[in-house]
């Protein structure tokens, strides 16, 4: 697993990495003695303990101190709305997030009556606090388009950037969109999340 380590509090990371590695290699010690386990032991420890942390212990409060970023798991329902050839349109969109504390992957589906469902997934997704404390999603994507019956979406590129909004009852992320399309094309959207997983 690789882990990404910029969603973590720095000086945490760094004394919790030096106590891990610390009474790991005591333990070892007073068990199986100075052998083959007192080199590689204490890093195993710590790599098995932060791979545990990465995939699940990172949403459980309390262990979230550790870490910089909310926790977006779940499946999320809104619109888009977008100008193309010289109309205003909209589509609904029903987004699903997987996460875990190093990575995020984002896969998107598009409807709209009398047209074909499309669907996108991130190539590659961050979240990133700025000075004044908000988060945001970033996330760049691949959608394959549709080009049947009369539609008018080809295969493109694009990138979204989302501000996430928490409260007690809901999490809410909108912003906007824009596509490598010629002519390019650009949007906003608005999700709300449905479902909720990995709590």
């Amino acid at each position: 697993m690789v882990l990404n380590l910029s969603n973590y509090k720095p000086k945490l990371l760094i004394t919790t990495i030096g106590l891990l590695w610390v009474f790991s290699s005591w333990a070892l010690s007073n068990f199986w003695g100075y052998g083959f386990l007192q080199g590689i032991g204490p890093t195993a420890v710590v790599m098995m303990v932060f791979s545990i942390y990465d995939r699940w212990l990172w949403k459980v409060p309390g262990f979230s101190l550790f870490n910089t970023v909310p926790n977006l798991n779940g499946t999320y329902e809104g619109e888009i709305s977008f100008h193309f050839q010289g109309q205003d349109g909209k589509k609904a969109i029903k987004m699903k997030v997987k996460q875990t504390c190093s990575h995020i992957k984002i896969t998107s589906h598009f409807s709209k009556p009398g047209e074909k469902d499309t669907q996108s997934m991130s190539s590659e997704a961050f979240i990133k606090t700025d000075p004044a404390g908000d988060k945001h999603l970033y996330f760049y994507y691949h959608n394959r388009g549709s080009n049947e019956s009369g539609d008018t979406l080809d295969p493109h590129d694009g990138m979204n950037v989302l501000e996430i909004h928490e409260n007690s009852d809901d999490i809410r992320l909108s912003g906007y969109y824009f596509t490598n399309r010629n002519p390019q094309t650009k949007g906003s959207m608005s999700v709300t999340i449905k479902n909720q997983r990995g709590i």
